[in-house]
């Protein structure tokens, strides 16, 4: 899968993350309609780097409006949002992971 299309699987993962968040936090009306607008402007700059996949312009704009989406659930729900911020740091370390295990794997061997 090219590099670009797994960032868009990313962002996507980040943005289901969210949704989950949002699901389980216990909000006001009021603050559940600022939390569906968050959601809806994060999933609305998503689709534009699915549309775009090689428009780095699109993927600052949905990384940013999924910081702002985590940060109004954030507000309304803390100990959520912490939970949100591990799986985040996990998928983070899992793939750096693979990263470092494939590069280990084209490394040529020494004899």
């Amino acid at each position: 899968m090219p590099s670009e299309w797994a960032a868009v699987e990313s962002l996507i993962r980040d943005l289901g993350s969210i949704r989950s968040a949002a699901d389980a936090a216990r909000a006001s009306d009021i603050a559940r309609a600022a939390i569906e607008q968050s959601i809806r402007e994060a999933t609305d700059a998503v689709l534009a780097t699915v549309q775009a996949p090689h428009d780095r312009s699109a993927f600052t704009q949905a990384h940013e409006a999924i910081a702002v989406a985590r940060e109004v659930i954030a507000a309304f729900d803390v100990e959520m949002m912490r939970s949100v911020r591990l799986r985040h740091r996990a998928e983070h370390l899992r793939v750096r992971a693979q990263e470092l295990i494939r590069a280990g794997r084209e490394k040529p061997r020494e004899r």
